[in-house]
């Protein structure tokens, strides 16, 4: 059987809508986070920014803001 040839993700993926590429990363986000996290290894520099964030509590030293204030803070900066 001949191999089907397709073409490359990025060129797929470039010929969607903004809508249609959303639909598309909360797909894989989800098939990733529940089917693959185990085979995953976290970028190295995951954990020192989380032991940086540790230490930052333990002395202390950490602001914390609600959650919809910190969306809203993405919002105004990404919007």
């Amino acid at each position: 059987m001949p191999a089907t040839i397709q073409p490359p993700i990025n060129e797929m993926l470039s010929q969607l809508t903004s809508e249609q590429k959303w639909e598309a990363f909360q797909f894989l986000w989800n098939e990733v986070a529940e089917e693959h996290s185990d085979e995953i290894e976290p970028p190295a520099w995951h954990s020192n920014v989380l032991q940086e964030r540790e230490e930052r509590i333990a002395r202390g030293e950490a602001t914390w803001i609600p959650l919809q204030d910190a969306v809203k803070s993405l919002e105004t900066k990404y919007t």
